[in-house]
């Protein structure tokens, strides 16, 4: 659950203090020794054994949810976060939510929505830390177009991970995408297979 503990006080922070949000922000798609403003925030929640890149998730993260307008971070309540879930686990996935913007998206946007998206996700998972770092605050943003934000302790989870597990997650995400994009077509499907079995 450090994962949660640490979102909801970068969101406290970001909702509380417009300059720790500014010093925030200004690590976005940074590295570690960029981000100088970030450190009083961020460096009591790593691990004593210093491992950079599992560190540059948590500031990753940090400076993506200080991406947001502050109105954004201050509409939702500290409590307001992902849900307590299960010891070792967190919410949807990257995949997922990304499949929620696309399903966000008005009709008629839809098909074309899906088919970029798609592509996007395809070139992110197969990208090294540093690339995924590059690539998210497009990504984020563009979930923020419809309305949809990632879970942001899953995504520190997946990020910490990256380095030595990047295949796996990146099947994962691309799984959870299709999953949840074509779940509701699937669920009709099987209820008109049903609706037309013939009974012995």
């Amino acid at each position: 659950m450090e994962h949660l503990r640490f979102v909801r006080e970068i969101r406290q922070l970001c909702a509380g203090s417009p300059e720790a949000h500014a010093r925030l922000r200004r690590g976005l798609g940074k590295d570690i020794d960029q981000v100088t403003g970030m450190h009083e925030f961020v460096a009591h929640w790593l691990p004593d054994k210093r491992n950079r890149e599992r560190d540059r998730a948590y500031y990753a993260v940090a400076a993506l949810i200080a991406d947001q307008p502050r109105h954004v971070v201050r509409g939702r309540s500290a409590d307001d976060t992902e849900e307590e879930q299960p010891i070792g686990t967190y919410g949807p996935s990257l995949g997922h939510t990304l499949a929620e913007a696309v399903l966000n998206s008005p009709a008629q946007e839809r098909p074309r929505r899906s088919d970029s998206t798609r592509r996007r996700l395809y070139l992110i998972v197969r990208q090294s830390t540093g690339g995924l770092h590059r690539y998210l605050p497009s990504v984020t943003r563009l979930l923020r177009q419809y309305e949809t934000e990632p879970d942001w302790a899953q995504l520190l989870n997946d990020l910490t991970r990256w380095p030595w597990n990047a295949a796996d997650i990146g099947t994962r995400w691309q799984q959870d995408y299709f999953r949840a994009l074509h779940q509701n077509g699937w669920k009709k499907k099987d209820e008109t297979d049903a609706a037309q079995a013939v009974p012995e």
